[in-house]
């Protein structure tokens, strides 16, 4: 659905903060983009809609090319964007009116842009705040808003944009579970995040390090490099950090073994042995 071939872009006359970027993003996806503060992951995320334009290289989305100026409008209907900060994206002072305005920008008759503010409401859980003022509503809340105005907008691809980041851990429960929600519907999700933890709900990662890809696979696959992501200056989520301890010291638990749950039911088996 989307295609990055051999980009790179530096902010104004500065140096290239990503280089050399291909990448491809299929249909269906649940990808996680995961590097330290300053690594360019989320330059890479702005570029997946023509928020930002290469300096050089090429950008598809289904085919269309970003920097054409006739295309940027199906683009941005087509891939949704949700920010760090939901204050930046919230723009009325009642929840279905900011729910609305991106479909009424793109010019939806008013009955299916309520419709639309309706369905939007229900998939993100805030229906009973339909007539609360946003700057009413917890972090998490607000979150929750911001991806039902990008939701109204019907978009098929949608990048969270380290959504998580402010929130408290109920608000990134909600969140995380809606983005669980919306892949399992056939959304294709692309999440932004220093949640190390919240890569293991993908089916791909990509490791960015300055500016290049240094790492693209399954969670397992970029998890038996825990050194390597150490490295870079990423942790590991907790369960994998015990699991190489406990192989470490010889109790051999496969890579595969990612969560709590699972690494409690390897030590049971061992122990019950």
């Amino acid at each position: 659905m989307i295609e990055l071939i051999s980009v790179s872009y530096g902010y104004n006359d500065s140096e290239d903060v990503i280089s050399d970027i291909s990448l491809t993003i299929n249909d269906g996806e649940f990808l996680a983009i995961v590097g330290h503060n300053g690594s360019g992951k989320s330059t890479v995320a702005k570029h997946l809609n023509g928020l930002l334009l290469p300096r050089s290289g090429q950008v598809y989305v289904n085919g269309l090319l970003t920097s054409d100026e006739e295309s940027i409008l199906t683009i941005r209907q087509n891939v949704g964007m949700v920010f760090q900060n939901p204050d930046n994206q919230i723009v009325t002072t009642v929840v279905e009116e900011d729910v609305g305005f991106g479909p009424e920008n793109l010019g939806i008759e008013t009955p299916k842009i309520w419709e639309r503010v309706d369905e939007a409401l229900e998939l993100v859980g805030m229906t009973e705040f339909r007539k609360r003022a946003p700057h009413m509503l917890s972090g998490g809340q607000k979150q929750r808003l911001a991806i039902a105005g990008v939701l109204a907008m019907h978009p098929s691809i949608i990048v969270f944009d380290e959504a998580t980041a402010m929130l408290d851990p109920k608000g990134r429960e909600d969140v995380i579970a809606i983005m669980k929600d919306l892949h399992a519907a056939g959304k294709t999700i692309v999440m932004i995040t220093q949640h190390m933890e919240e890569v293991l709900l993908s089916d791909r990662v990509i490791v960015m390090n300055a500016g290049r890809i240094a790492m693209d696979g399954t969670p397992t696959q970029i998890f038996e490099n825990a050194d390597k992501l150490r490295s870079m200056g990423l942790d590991v989520p907790l369960p994998v950090a015990i699991r190489d301890k406990l192989n470490a010291s010889g109790m051999n638990i496969p890579a595969s073994v990612l969560t709590l749950d699972s690494l409690a039911d390897e030590i049971e088996k061992r122990l019950s042995r």
